[in-house]
């Protein structure tokens, strides 16, 4: 009987929607689904109580490392931003890394006096952390380079003093790289290279060699040490067995040149070794890709990036992405590990080439800066640091599509 009756009453719904028309107004508005936004957010709150930080590092050891350069120290943070430790004195540091002993390798200054004249020499000092139960404010500072006493056969003069150490990055196998700038560029004979050069270093600290046959002092183009300002590897924290042992590394530069950001691909065969320019970032298809690391406006016909004062570049290993800041242009850039700008579009979004999320912006917002001198990647949150030097700040972010 029940049966029936619901039979009866679908028939009667059937012919009544014959006899009118059915009324959609009885029914809510249903709007476009918005599709989500893709772009780097600001995590808060910021990090204060630095005097213009020009780096910082997420080490191996999975802590952060600030280098609070007027206040002539290293900060020691977690990842949650508290501070755990202030190192001892080390004037004017620009640049952290840390090799996989967990020694930090810090660049700045060491104060000494050249004929009567009182200098600062370019200077890398290692802060041992191991032995003092990684306790940095107990880890004396030991300038284990210095220019240009690293330099067999070379005596110390006062006009050394103009060459700076901008950069350090380390290896797998705890070898080093030095990025060096500097006015005296006119001979590659000179000892040690010229000025603009990059310095490999053993895991002892001795020099292995200049890369002065592989680069181009004050050149235009690729392959260019013209005015370094930073340097990255691929061997990127956190501490695993897998890190990437590649010698191959990643240059930002802010002379006169149409690439301020390079890539340089290390290669080793039975007859030689040597550098070459990173083939991967020669490939630009523009099919997949609106920008590139190498050429920021594909239409035009010029060959050239658009970065002005590239400060410092960091490689991320969980999702090959390249991350630059750029301190004239107040700005974040993001490119995957082929040098195309921009991500993937994820399954919602209907974009067919990279979705460019670039940020940034002069200014003391969340997502705008001042000067920024330092980048950093914190792997396990997937969390991007940057130092915002004019602003005394250190500032975190994280991409939209990675929140939970």
């Amino acid at each position: 009987m029940r049966r029936d009756v619901l039979i009866l009453a679908l028939v009667s719904l059937l012919a009544g929607s014959c006899a009118e028309k059915l009324d959609l107004s009885q029914f809510p508005e249903v709007k476009a689904t918005d599709q989500r936004s893709i772009e780097y957010l600001p995590i808060l709150p910021e990090w204060r109580g630095f005097s213009a930080p020009e780096d910082v590092l997420v080490g191996f050891d999975e802590l952060v490392y600030v280098a609070d350069t007027q206040n002539d120290r290293v900060v020691m943070l977690d990842v949650n931003g508290d501070v755990l430790s202030y190192s001892q004195t080390i004037r004017r540091p620009v640049a952290v890394a840390q090799d996989r002993r967990l020694d930090l390798l810090v660049v700045g200054r060491k104060d000494t006096v050249l004929s009567g004249v009182p200098v600062a020499l370019a200077a890398v000092f290692r802060l041992r952390m191991y032995p003092v139960n990684h306790r940095i404010e107990l880890a004396t500072p030991e300038a284990v380079v210095i220019h240009p006493l690293y330099i067999l056969g070379k005596t110390p003069r006062v006009s050394d003093s103009s060459a700076y150490f901008t950069g350090v990055a380390t290896m797998a196998d705890n070898e080093y790289y030095v990025t060096r700038r500097g006015p005296e560029n006119a001979t590659i004979t000179q000892l040690g290279g010229p000025d603009n050069n990059i310095l490999r270093f053993s895991a002892n600290d001795q020099l292995i060699t200049p890369l002065t046959s592989f680069l181009t002092a004050t050149g235009t183009g690729k392959a260019s040490a013209n005015d370094l300002t930073s340097i990255t590897t691929y061997a990127a924290p956190p501490q695993r067995a897998t890190v990437d042992t590649r010698k191959s590394f990643i240059v930002t530069l802010k002379g006169q040149n149409s690439f301020r950001v390079q890539g340089m691909m290390y290669f080793a065969t039975r007859e030689d070794i040597g550098y070459v320019t990173e083939p991967n970032f020669e490939v630009m298809d523009t099919s997949q890709a609106h920008r590139f690391l190498y050429d920021c406006n594909p239409t035009d016909g010029i060959l050239g990036s658009c970065f002005v004062q590239p400060e410092d570049v960091t490689y991320t290993d969980d999702t090959g992405f390249i991350f630059v800041v750029d301190a004239a242009k107040d700005s974040v850039y993001q490119f995957t590990s082929n040098g195309f700008e921009g991500i993937r579009p994820p399954a919602f979004s209907s974009e067919l080439k990279n979705i460019i999320v670039s940020f940034g912006g002069t200014g003391s917002g969340p997502t705008q800066f001042r000067n920024p001198h330092g980048v950093a990647y914190y792997e396990a949150d997937k969390i991007l640091l940057v130092a915002d030097t004019g602003n005394n700040r250190i500032l975190r972010f994280k991409l939209s599509t990675d929140f939970q």
